[in-house]
């Protein structure tokens, strides 16, 4: 992962490529819309407490009448003629700003690491609380067997983390 800091907040790059195995390539280049989400987080050393949170997300649907791969970023759709040109462009993160300058500021000479989570077709908060809604009864065991439920249920097809080295917030 690279950093550099950019008028006091760090705009980071790096590759999660790794998400994309044999199955998910086959998934993406199947026709239906599938979606791919890096979340990226700043965490100060010796803590797991969030600083700051940025997400992004790539809708991807195969076009099999004109050959190619439709990809839709929030409002915004591109066309690309290769799958690893999709890859490329959501997996490949280059010069993302993660969060803003004042977020760092009572963090100035102290070392942070960032952490990268990319998923393959998670699962909406929303659409997890729809699927598995809490039993209703005096059943003690109900609830653990939901929760065990839902956490299984509730997780992407397929997911790759890592974190950088630490870096130090420039003074």
């Amino acid at each position: 992962m690279r950093v550099v800091w950019d008028r006091g907040a760090p705009k980071v790059s790096f590759s999660a490529k790794d998400l994309a195995d044999e199955r998910v390539r086959r998934e993406l280049s199947g026709g239906l819309r599938k979606r791919l989400v890096v979340h990226v987080s700043s965490h100060l050393k010796g803590s797991n407490r969030r600083l700051t949170h940025r997400t992004f997300a790539c809708d991807v649907t195969r076009d099999l009448w004109e050959d190619g791969y439709l990809v839709r970023i929030a409002t915004k759709t591109m066309r690309f003629k290769t799958l690893e040109r999709v890859l490329d462009h959501c997996l490949a993160v280059e010069g993302l700003f993660v969060g803003e300058p004042q977020q760092y500021e009572r963090d100035k000479g102290k070392e942070i690491y960032f952490f990268v989570e990319a998923e393959f077709n998670p699962i909406s908060k929303k659409q997890c609380r729809e699927l598995i809604r809490p039993t209703s009864g005096s059943d003690p065991v109900g609830p653990i067997t939901v929760s065990i439920v839902r956490r299984r249920i509730c997780q992407a097809e397929r997911t790759v983390e890592f974190r950088s080295e630490f870096f130090e917030v420039p003074q």
